[in-house]
């Protein structure tokens, strides 16, 4: 009796997660719609719009896999669970991983980083991620117990605490460059790319905070509560910054047309710093 009421409790939190999470994703992909075709259609695919894409469509994906798995594997309706979540959690860590891409364009737009750094940025990155499907692929290879949790999944959080660590890195170099180098500049392409820069990556960083310290503390069929929450963070947050980027940019160059040359002309860095508009703008439309 006593497993049968904390299973049933169990579903309905996680049924309320599961479906604010998803009608959150959704909301917001109604209000930002228009702001997709306007600045992601017709344009050329590369890396940037590849990565939108992923981070903009598979966390509806995972909310409601996660969802039927969480209320179906107690009543034995999932016939693998193991590849089940494996699938899932890929899905979900390519999500993440496409969503930091986003944000590392931003921060290579405002920074201006060498290859050296770049390079050591996408490592970091890609570390993380083979960390994160070693993590997943070594868990679902053991059984499920009846609530549809696998045993060892708490370690899981430490793949959650590298991620909260690299985002923490993006915001601290960006930070770093805005208060050695742009401290005196107030333009709008260095202020929008400033505050996604900061106010957005250390929203992601707080989401994957919450998340590694619920895996690590919460009883196993509460695991992971803040599963989908964190994906829709990601999800929101990352089309954002794309699209007031690209809003941004576009009032620039209109600024540019109307007003003439003495406002074509790049804004004045120190002989150090690359123009932060060339490179914002360049990176914007990949």
């Amino acid at each position: 009796m006593d497993d049968y009421v904390v299973l049933m409790e169990r579903e309905t939190t996680i049924a309320y997660v599961e479906a604010a999470s998803t009608a959150a994703l959704l909301f917001d992909y109604c209000l930002t719609f228009d702001s997709e075709v306007r600045w992601t259609w017709g344009r050329k695919w590369g890396i940037v719009r590849i990565a939108f894409v992923i981070s903009r469509y598979v966390p509806i994906a995972t909310c409601i896999m996660y969802l039927y798995y969480m209320l179906e594997s107690p009543r034995g309706r999932i016939p693998d669970p193991g590849r089940y979540i494996a699938i899932n959690g890929t899905m979900s860590t390519f999500n993440a991983a496409a969503a930091d891409v986003m944000l590392l364009a931003r921060a290579q737009a405002f920074c201006g980083w060498g290859i050296k750094v770049l390079f050591a940025t996408v490592l970091l990155s890609t570390a993380i991620i083979a960390v994160a499907l070693t993590f997943i692929y070594v868990v679902t290879s053991k059984p499920s117990d009846a609530y549809g949790n696998f045993e060892g999944e708490k370690y899981l959080s430490i793949a959650y605490g590298l991620l909260m660590v690299y985002q923490l890195v993006l915001m601290s170099l960006i930070l770093h460059k805005r208060f050695k180098f742009y401290r005196r500049e107030s333009t709008p392409l260095v202020t929008n790319v400033y505050r996604d820069g900061v106010i957005y990556v250390l929203c992601i960083a707080l989401a994957s905070m919450v998340n590694c310290i619920g895996i690590a503390v919460l009883p196993q069929p509460y695991t992971f509560l803040f599963y989908s929450p964190q994906a829709v963070v990601h999800s929101v947050l990352s089309s954002r910054i794309l699209f007031n980027l690209r809003e941004t940019s576009e009032w620039w160059d209109d600024v540019e047309i109307s007003f003439g040359t003495i406002f074509s002309r790049p804004i004045r860095f120190p002989s150090s710093v690359d123009h932060v508009e060339l490179d914002i703008i360049d990176t914007a439309y990949l």
